[in-house]
């Protein structure tokens, strides 16, 4: 049978890639609004948080975050990927509102948590939609131009909690990530398309002809391939993904993401502390985090060209390779121009090698179970987010000397590229199945 993957779109409508952004930009600034406003939680009196209690809450998105992967990487194959990604923001938005408003820990908690459900929900359904509106030779780029929202939304966190915050306190943070969902969720309602491959899938003909005439795409693509030895329903997918033919490269996969997140959760939480038990005043200590999550949002886009011309194995690693010069570079002592660049390499390096994991998962898999395969390694992966805020609160606790602090970060990261060099190529993974798509770039560079 023909495959859909294998009649690719010949170019990416941009209502989807600018609709993915704004989703990842509320998504970015509502989990760094966490670390972002933490200095001042931390300072205020009224909660009286220590640095253990601290790390517990920073936990409590990540926990979610593994809820809502593991929850919506299923049912995205089979409800779609636009529903979910409506009802994911809708969650996380409504929760940072909660945060906002909570009279103390315990409701605060109950909303990061639900932050966290919903970032989890958003993050496969987006990536997968992106994946499949945008042309073999720009998949990594589109992907990049989408979750550059990650780092915009977090440079737009830092912001507020460097100049509101300071004025209104912390709980402006949060009102403002939860306001700013209505200006996004109307025009995601009205413009935000459905997946045509998922359509086809579930023999939604019509509705796929209607969404590909208003995007101006070709209205009559091939029929999506059958998964060979999978189901439709969510156990036959999971089963797919830990049979024989995949199995080692989806545990590689979900080791890679568990070391990545790792990284990210645990300095997107701790590096405005870390920079201040390097001696940095606040202020100081939150333009670092400013700067990292504009390397976030700005690097990946090279990053992701890179990988549409190098395969996504190569590039993976040498990502993860920049995190590790980043983040111990910033143990050294060095002029402030050169720190933020360091700062730069590190934001490339965590989010952009994250960004880079979830477009190589897709690659590896058909069609029927991409989805499911992205959110399987994001729900191991939160395991490392749950852990990276913990393990920085033990890091600062145990009070162990600066250079110390920023080693043991990198050396996560380290461990990551190692993983990708082992992930079988393409031939050893999908044997028995169509390639993802004809003359992608994956198939043959990776």
């Amino acid at each position: 049978m023909s495959s859909a993957a294998s009649v690719p779109v010949a170019r990416t409508p941009r209502s989807v890639l600018l609709l993915c952004l704004a989703c990842m930009t509320l998504e970015g600034y509502d989990v760094i609004a966490y670390g972002a406003a933490l200095p001042f939680m931390l300072a205020d009196a009224g909660w009286d948080l220590t640095v253990a209690q601290a790390g517990l809450l920073g936990s409590l998105t990540p926990i979610g975050m593994l809820v809502g992967a593991v929850v919506v990487g299923v049912l995205t194959d089979v409800v779609g990927r636009r529903r979910l990604i409506l009802a994911s923001v809708a969650v996380f938005s409504l929760a940072m509102l909660l945060c906002g408003l909570a009279p103390g820990v315990p409701l605060f908690a109950a909303g990061r948590l639900l932050v966290g459900l919903g970032v989890g929900g958003v993050l496969p359904s987006i990536a997968a939609l992106v994946f499949e509106y945008s042309p073999p030779q720009r998949r990594n780029l589109n992907t990049a131009l989408a979750f550059a929202g990650v780092g915009t939304g977090g440079a737009l966190a830092a912001i507020v909690a460097a100049t509101v915050v300071p004025a209104l306190g912390f709980r402006a943070e949060y009102l403002i990530g939860g306001l700013a969902a209505l200006v996004v969720l109307p025009l995601a309602l009205w413009l935000l398309p459905e997946s045509l491959v998922h359509l086809r899938a579930r023999g939604r003909e019509d509705a796929a002809r209607r969404w590909a005439q208003r995007l101006r795409l070709d209205p009559e693509p091939a029929s999506p391939d059958a998964l060979t030895g999978s189901s439709g329903d969510g156990p036959g997918r999971l089963a797919a993904l830990f049979g024989r033919r995949h199995a080692l490269t989806t545990v590689l996969f979900c080791l890679t993401t568990f070391v990545s997140l790792l990284v990210l959760f645990g300095l997107y939480t701790w590096l405005p502390q870390l920079m201040r038990t390097a001696g940095y005043e606040l202020g100081s200590a939150l333009t670092f985090l400013i700067v990292l999550n504009l390397g976030t949002a700005g690097g990946p886009l090279l990053v992701g060209r890179v990988a549409d011309r190098v395969g996504s194995k190569p590039a993976t690693a040498a990502s993860f390779l920049l995190a590790v010069v980043g983040i111990a570079v910033l143990s050294t002592p060095l002029p402030i121009g050169l720190l933020y660049v360091a700062v730069v390499l590190a934001g490339v390096g965590t989010v952009g090698t994250q960004i880079l994991i979830n477009v190589f998962v897709a690659s590896r898999y058909p069609v029927q179970v991409r989805a499911t395969a992205i959110g399987t390694a994001l729900s191991v992966g939160r395991l490392g987010g749950i852990l990276g805020p913990l393990y920085g609160s033990l890091l600062l606790s145990a009070q162990l000397p600066t250079s110390a602090l920023f080693y043991a970060f990198a050396a996560p990261a380290l461990v990551g590229a190692v993983l990708v060099a082992l992930v079988p190529g393409p031939r050893a993974a999908t044997t028995s199945t169509r390639p993802v798509a004809v003359g992608d770039p994956e198939v043959s560079t990776s």
